[in-house]
């Protein structure tokens, strides 16, 4: 499906609209999803966190003040949200079973064998996420996979640049020591 831009969504909700609402919670779903499981490290709590942020986005939007974009507001509410959840649970470290990987295209001439090789990359570059503290990850998530702005991630986090750019340093250097352990453990299991 084609979404429109969100500006014209948020026009026709204020206007009452509330089937627009629906699409912009649709377009919008999937990364809030992966945010939101990338700090809390839990599938369940991170569909309530984007649940909680969408219906926390409804009441709220005649406050928007349109002046950065809509999908970074959405994703600071996410991400405090989902820093809210964890605090309350006090749970950092539980495991992600499997990541929604939609919208994901692949070329016509990939092999099984090289699509086999993508799915297992992807699958360790997700555990290691998994296993790295969630502001990193969360950071991580928004610079590389949602190419957000170390600006914007600023305005997302409320963190100070330098301070953004500390946690993708860490973050990039834990990613790679989880990356590297597994790739020993899956060296040692094949032995």
């Amino acid at each position: 499906m084609k979404f429109k831009e969100d500006s014209a969504y948020i026009d026709l909700i204020l206007a009452g609209d509330r089937h627009a609402f629906g699409l912009l919670v649709q377009k919008h779903q999937a990364f809030a999803f992966t945010l939101a499981v990338r700090i809390t490290k839990n599938e369940e709590d991170a569909k309530e966190v984007a649940q909680d942020s969408f219906i926390k986005i409804y009441h709220s939007l005649a406050q928007f003040e349109r002046k950065s974009a809509f999908k970074t507001w959405l994703y600071k509410i996410i991400y405090h949200e989902a820093l809210g959840k964890l605090r309350k649970n006090q749970r950092q470290f539980l495991r992600v079973d499997e990541l929604d990987s939609e919208g994901m295209e692949f070329g016509d001439f990939e092999t099984g064998l090289e699509a086999m090789q993508r799915a297992e990359r992807s699958k360790m570059i997700q555990e290691a996420l998994d296993r790295i503290k969630p502001t990193e990850a969360a950071i991580l998530t928004l610079y590389y996979l949602e190419e957000q702005s170390i600006k914007e991630i600023q305005e997302i986090t409320s963190y100070s640049e330098s301070n953004i750019k500390i946690l993708l340093h860490r973050g990039r250097k834990n990613l790679m020591v989880e990356i590297s352990k597994a790739m020993e453990n899956e060296k040692v299991n094949i032995s």
